[in-house]
């Protein structure tokens, strides 16, 4: 996800993100009531908005999401009353709803709704290998900051939603965790003119009285925060991607009537997008459905599986560059949709992923260095800046310090890939994308996947970036033999923080361990590179000198990989 915001190097008043995520508020008066009902595995609701006024009818949306997870495997419900069963279902939904009917396999049973979650038992319990199908039917007016919004475009009306990270208890009663994945199906009814787009394919009906049913179906498991509605009098545009196999794909994006030509290049260019992605992490995850973008009321981008919702406010103003934003949510197929973060402390191994997409992508499709990106558009310089907190996040706040989530975490990835080498890093990171795809992941899981395949400890290099906070201060000082045959290398590192340990072990160090590049200058203006490990936060070396020229000046990681900050450069 990407919120739009003020101005920022980064994105050159493009596109840029909030320096504290929020998720946007609406303004009130902007929903009329809204209605439940339906029959699902997990939970169903319709949603309809009856406001008079000028233009077309506004679209009423029977929006019944359902996911066909067994609720055993997915709730977390009291302790049961013997092993393996299961007495109730906990579900979230806010309280704002009033549930009117719960029905199991058809027959009601008395639920309990309050302080934001929906109870609904199983009497006899619900046995490890039993299914059972619940109806929730409920109806109210949504809360101020909801999922789901109705919303005025230059040619009509919408409904949209973004749900990430708490919202989709105020859009359906599900488990509103990220670890809760299961197949999902949105059925969505609406009058004549409206156009549905949501994750999967779409099968439509045109009902007696002129409304159209549209049912979409996504057959990989996608967590609930990524269900999504969006609605209105869309025109769409058609392209085909070709995949690495042959196989073609549909990229289907809808967009407002008005402005959809105008569109059309940034439309022509998803494909090469897809493209250059899929050489670096396999292919498309969702190759056998499609891709496409939709316009959203939401003011910047939000990943959701096969069909990425982008601003409005973005798409009208033709003028604007989104590649990078395009290229950061398309990312986020697989690394948020097909792999997701297990708890929301790790929401870095979604955007810090996708943040350093756009660098990788920027590298393959036009040249540019990594880390000479990363120095000038990715990063403050500051010690105390907007990439000072751990890249460990604030589960009950994920989105509170974006520069560490996204920028650090993007940073943490180009590190890695400098350590571990070219060929294990992108290797790794298909093996990563293998091993947990359509589930969810952690840092801890990462790091071993990396340790196997490198064998490497790499608990230091783990918990120095992603667990503490700041970044590592040098200063440095060279000094050449009399005879030129040595120079002598003193790297200080001086920042006024620890590296932490959260967990300890035996190799634990305070300082910063990584290969350190240093670029020797000679008189002559010719350059050699030697590397320095830190053996200590004062560390000194000799190293050999086998051109026999004096050194005139050194610098610290000339090609900026390393997340840092260089106080001092001298002779000794």
């Amino acid at each position: 996800m990407i919120e739009a915001g003020g101005q920022t190097k980064r994105y050159s008043a493009v596109i840029a993100r909030q320096p504290s995520f929020r998720v946007p508020r609406r303004p009130p008066g902007r929903r009329d009531a809204v209605v439940g009902a339906g029959t699902v595995v997990v939970a169903t609701g319709t949603l309809s908005r009856g406001e008079s006024g000028p233009g077309p009818a506004r679209p009423a949306i029977a929006t019944p999401p359902t996911a066909s997870a067994a609720p055993s495997g997915t709730s977390s419900p009291p302790a049961p009353p013997s092993q393996g069963q299961t007495p109730s279902l906990a579900l979230d939904l806010d309280d704002a709803y009033t549930v009117t009917a719960t029905l199991r396999d058809g027959i009601a049973v008395t639920a309990v709704h309050a302080s934001g979650k929906l109870v609904i038992p199983f009497d006899p319990p619900l046995g490890a290998e039993e299914r059972a199908t619940l109806s929730v039917s409920y109806l109210g007016q949504p809360p101020a900051a909801a999922a789901l919004d109705f919303w005025q475009h230059g040619a009509g009306y919408a409904a949209t939603s973004v749900a990430e990270p708490f919202l989709a208890r105020t859009f359906w009663p599900c488990v509103d965790a990220p670890d809760d994945k299961a197949v999902a199906t949105v059925t969505a009814t609406v009058p004549a003119g409206y156009v549905v787009a949501s994750a999967g394919l779409v099968t439509s009906t045109a009902l007696p009285d002129g409304r159209i049913r549209s049912t979409w179906r996504l057959p990989q498991a996608i967590s609930t925060y990524l269900v999504s509605l969006n609605v209105a009098n869309y025109a769409v545009v058609e392209d085909t991607y070709t995949a690495l196999d042959g196989r073609t794909m549909p990229i289907r994006s809808y967009l407002m009537p008005e402005n959809a030509a105008a569109n059309a290049p940034r439309l022509a260019a998803m494909k090469n997008h897809i493209a250059v992605l899929a050489s670096l992490y396999g292919e498309y995850p969702f190759v056998d459905t499609k891709y496409g973008i939709v316009s959203s009321e939401f003011s910047g981008g939000m990943e959701h599986p096969t069909m990425t919702s982008i601003g409005e406010n973005i798409l009208s103003n033709v003028p604007r560059d989104i590649t990078i934003l395009l290229v950061h949510e398309l990312s986020h197929q697989w690394w948020g949709d097909k792999v997701t973060m297990r708890t929301w402390d790790d929401i870095w191994l979604n955007e810090g992923f996708a943040t350093y997409s756009e660098v990788l992508y920027l590298e393959k499709a036009q040249g540019r260095n990594p880390g000479a990106t990363l120095r000038t558009s990715y990063d403050d310089g500051l010690y105390g800046g907007q990439l000072a907190q751990a890249v460990v996040a604030d589960p009950a706040d994920p989105f509170k310090y974006t520069g560490a989530v996204y920028d650090k975490g993007g940073w943490f990835l180009h590190m890695l890939r400098r350590l571990v080498g070219d060929d294990a890093f992108f290797s790794g990171l298909r093996a990563y994308g293998d091993a947990h795809a359509w589930g969810t992941a952690t840092r801890g899981e990462l790091r071993a996947l990396f340790e196997q395949r490198t064998s490497l400890d790499l608990k230091q290099f783990w918990d120095q970036w992603l667990e503490t906070q700041f970044r590592p201060t040098f200063r440095a000082t060279y000094r050449t033999s009399a005879d030129a045959s040595t120079v002598t290398l003193t790297v200080t590192q001086t920042q006024g923080h620890t590296v932490v340990h959260p967990v300890a072990g035996p190799n634990d160090k305070p300082f910063y361990v990584f290969p350190l590049v240093v670029q020797l200058t000679y008189l002559d203006g010719t350059t050699s590179d030697v590397t320095v490990v830190p053996t200590d936060f004062t560390t000194t070396v000799a190293v050999p000198n086998p051109t026999r020229k004096f050194v005139a000046g050194i610098a610290l990681d000339p090609g900026s990989d390393i997340l840092k900050i260089v106080e001092s450069t001298g002779p000794a």
